[in-house]
């Protein structure tokens, strides 16, 4: 690995807060984040494309992203299935390798293991562990629901830090895999892509991740607006569509990453948007000619604007207006002529409050959600501002706009909160709700309407970042298994009640909030402590979870109150059915000892009665934890059958001390109903 690697590698690595060093297990994640990242792919998760551990199917990361949004589980797949909407599915592979040759007997196999992924559950494949075997069942959902699958694409990499050099061999390599994807019948051969990549691609890709959203266009015809206060430039533009889609598509063709961030609609697609389909219906006609009279136009947002022979280049630029049109005609491309034309707005300014107001008035039209205008609310400025200045503890940034924070270098990767990971957080620690929070985004919009509150104290929600924070950094440096990653928010939530189990949570807008959260904080922060809190929440899952391949267990509410039940009580449901039976069946076997407890009654034989009160009290291990073998062992030892009062007194002991053990089952089973009243 070349110097100029090395250094990029280490920087990755401190960006993740990952300290466990140059292993091969970390670079395969250097290696997934820079092949994904660069992507326009929302919500990218990089631990969950990390499927490399031995019985890997030869791929150390997979991802699937539908409609450009990252798909974390089955969850995820189930959730977007039931919406019916149309699917644009991406499918990535990734093999990555520390030695720097590119042998095709290596990149064969790592073929064989991709096409595994599409092979029936029946057929004969490679050995899956479970992180692949997951994503196989996502992919092969998907492909059961193929009806729904609009357009689908297969991307292969095979990384090395070497040079690549390409000759016949990988050629012929190349072209056998690729007829082995066809053969498949899910793929065009246009949506096929095997890439084998070097050094230079590694650097290329790193350093891309750094960019801020750019481009170069010629701008010909064009109307300056007069001056505005705190507007630096504005222009009414008459745009070739051509020269329109220099400026939103990569150099791959693809739209780019984060350009509608600050866009309150995604994109709706074609087949089930009557406004869609009428836009290709026009760019399919003998009138295309008049696209630019019979729609709306773009509106396009920056932060700065230049020009240079001849050419204008746009930085920091969101298109905030014409988030439908651009997908259309990126999706269209052939269709589009030289004399086709579209009218945009372009606004340069740095003031928020100013784009907030131009992205409310472009996007009234028609009626949108407020919760889809989450980035330009009040609050979210508040809470930006918040995270900014708020540095007692460890520095968090709120990213309101993708790559708001790419020309800050303290801002690293692992420490940048984005809306869609804040509302989650927050929902699992202070809304008491994971089952929600490890759904799909949208879900968790559409369900729940209590983030984001104007009069929230905005600490609460740096709290649940710090939390989730501290937890990714455990997962990312093997602290914890990844199997317990689809648990994540669970486990967020038991160490903040294990926290707070007995302060009493103060109103969400006082400022006795505040020290709740730090005495919170103060906690976590605490490696040592931290630590122990995440043994006790992983001992909580062990206990409750059977089956922690389960893909659908973490969806389920009563998953949360069988933790928070065993967290606060110490038992598990099956636990709380067998307190349950021993109560119910006590009180006939303690009869006789009741009675012998008055006057020794010899009617009774007290061994006999001994042995079957022992015995049902064995068979719960809770009792007999509580009871305690030297109970018994004292009694038979010293126990007089025949000495009336000896009886009585042994008799009277059985009795207290059982109503003892039961009066606490008993209270305990009435604190498990505020657990199991939820399901």
């Amino acid at each position: 690995m070349d110097i100029i690697l090395s250094t990029y590698f280490s920087k990755f690595l401190k960006e993740q807060q990952i300290f466990d060093g140059k292993t091969d297990a970390n670079f395969e994640k250097f290696i997934n984040y820079i092949c994904l990242a660069t992507n326009n792919i929302s919500n990218f998760n990089l631990l969950t494309t990390c499927v490399g551990n031995g019985n890997d199917a030869g791929i150390d990361g997979i991802a699937i992203a539908i409609n450009n949004r990252y798909v974390l589980d089955m969850g995820d797949i189930n959730d977007i299935l039931d919406k019916g909407m149309e699917l644009n599915v991406e499918l990535f592979f990734i093999q990555t390798k520390t030695t720097e040759g590119f042998e095709c007997k290596e990149i064969s196999s790592f073929a064989d293991g991709v096409l595994d992924m599409f092979r029936a559950e029946h057929e004969i494949k490679k050995i899956m562990n479970e992180k692949v075997k997951s994503k196989y069942f996502m992919i092969q959902k998907l492909i059961n629901n193929y009806e729904y699958i609009k357009n689908i694409k297969c991307t292969l990499f095979y990384v090395t830090p070497g040079k690549y050099i390409e000759d016949d061999n990988i050629l012929s390599t190349k072209q056998r895999i690729m007829e082995s994807l066809k053969s498949l019948e899910i793929f065009e051969e246009n949506n096929i892509s095997i890439q084998i990549k070097d050094k230079a691609f590694i650097r290329k890709q790193y350093e891309n991740t750094k960019v801020q959203n750019s481009a170069t266009f010629t701008l010909s015809q064009k109307i300056e607006i007069p001056y505005m206060e705190n507007v630096d430039e504005a222009y009414f533009v008459i745009l070739s569509i051509k020269e329109y889609l220099k400026i939103v598509l990569d150099d791959t063709g693809k739209i780019r990453n984060g350009i509608f961030e600050l866009n309150v609609r995604d994109f709706a697609g074609i087949e089930t948007n009557r406004v869609n389909q009428d836009i290709v219906t026009t760019l399919k006609s003998r009138n295309k000619s008049y696209f630019g009279l019979l729609n709306n136009g773009i509106t396009i947002v920056g932060k700065s604007l230049s020009k240079m022979q001849g050419k204008y280049t746009i930085k920091n630029f969101y298109v905030v207006n014409g988030c439908q049109t651009t997908n259309v005609l990126s999706e269209n491309v052939s269709d589009i002529t030289d004399d086709m034309w579209i009218s945009v707005k372009i606004v340069i300014t740095q003031k928020d409050d100013i784009i907030r107001d131009i992205v409310k008035a472009t996007n009234n039209q028609t009626e949108v959600e407020e919760i889809q205008l989450l980035s330009m609310t009040e609050y979210q400025q508040e809470l930006e501002a918040f995270y900014s200045t708020y540095t007692t503890f460890t520095k968090l940034y709120y990213e309101r706009r993708e790559g708001q924070y790419r020309s800050n270098p303290d801002a690293i990767p692992i420490k940048i909160v984005n809306p869609d990971a804040q509302m989650r957080c927050f929902a699992s620690v202070f809304l008491q709700i994971p089952h929600i929070a490890s759904r799909f985004s949208g879900k968790l919009q559409d369900e729940n309407r209590q983030i984001f509150l104007s009069n929230d104290n905005p600490i609460m929600y740096y709290t649940a970042a710090l939390l989730n924070y501290h937890v990714e950094c455990s997962f990312m440096n093997n602290k914890l298994e990844q199997i317990y990653y689809k648990f994540r928010y669970y486990i967020q939530l038991l160490i903040a009640d294990s926290i707070w189990k007995d302060i009493k949570k103060p109103q969400r807008n006082s400022r006795k909030m505040t020290s709740y959260c730090e005495y919170l904080i103060a906690k976590i922060e605490d490696d040592t402590l931290f630590d122990s809190f995440i043994l006790k929440a992983i001992q909580c899952i062990d206990k409750v979870v059977i089956n922690k391949n389960d893909t659908e267990i973490t969806k389920s509410i009563s998953l949360m109150n069988n933790l928070l039940m065993y967290l606060h009580i110490g038992w598990t449901e099956k636990d709380l059915k067998a307190v349950k039976h021993f109560l119910d069946i006590v009180d006939d076997y303690l009869v006789p000892f009741k009675n012998m407890s008055i006057d020794g009654d010899l009617r009774y034989n007290f061994n006999k009665n001994l042995v079957y009160l022992e015995k049902i009290t064995s068979d719960n291990d809770f009792a007999y934890k509580l009871i305690g073998n030297s109970f018994f062992t004292d009694i038979h030892q010293n126990l007089h059958e025949e000495n009336r009062n000896n009886r009585k007194v042994y008799a009277l002991k059985i009795v207290d001390k059982y109503n003892s053990v039961c009066q606490e089952f008993s209270d305990k089973v009435k604190e498990s109903q505020r657990f199991i009243s939820q399901k």
